[in-house]
């Protein structure tokens, strides 16, 4: 293969990593629709999966088979504005399954549960592929290092999601 053949295979010059749209829905009773917050998203990923093996032992042997599929945490990274709004819907929603103060929380998943999005884009922000992470709810939300010599950076903080399943569109 030469170097034309190698520019030819990567289209349009090949998918960037900084070219992503993140589009964050909330459950109802968090109190938040996805809007401009998503562009507070700095850093997210494609959402993993895994088929895990079935192993079977035959004669001292290990045989493995396709078993289950499983699906990775998915994690994105959030800048912070001054009013801390969406930290703030992340600790409404945390609280919404467990309560910090009672220990209660929604039973029912639907009313926890949300769909969300990740979109991969090309240069000119058209969508290359889209991820749909289907029933996702937040399992951490990470602590904000505050520090004296933190000079000329905006907080970050990050959610840790867990959802059900992923459906590709592909554009």
């Amino acid at each position: 293969m030469d170097i034309n053949e190698f520019k030819a295979r990567l289209g349009a010059g090949g998918a960037r990593p900084n070219q992503f749209l993140v589009t964050l829905t909330f459950p109802g009773a968090v109190g938040a629709s996805a809007g401009q917050d998503s562009l507070l998203v700095t850093a997210a990923s494609l959402p993993a999966s895994n088929v895990n093996p079935t192993i079977i032992q035959y004669r001292g042997r290990e045989v493995k088979f396709a078993g289950e599929r499983t699906f990775d945490p998915w994690v994105i990274t959030i800048a912070n504005d001054t009013s801390m709004r969406l930290r703030t819907l992340f600790e409404r929603w945390s609280d919404l399954m467990n309560n910090r103060l009672n220990n209660g929380g929604e039973i029912t998943p639907a009313l926890y549960m949300a769909d969300l999005q990740v979109d991969q884009l090309d240069r000119n922000d058209a969508i290359i592929r889209s991820y749909s992470i289907k029933d996702a709810f937040p399992i951490n939300v990470s602590e904000i290092a505050l520090a004296y010599s933190q000079n000329d950076v905006i907080s970050e903080f990050q959610v840790t999601f867990q959802y059900q399943w992923f459906e590709v569109k592909p554009q």
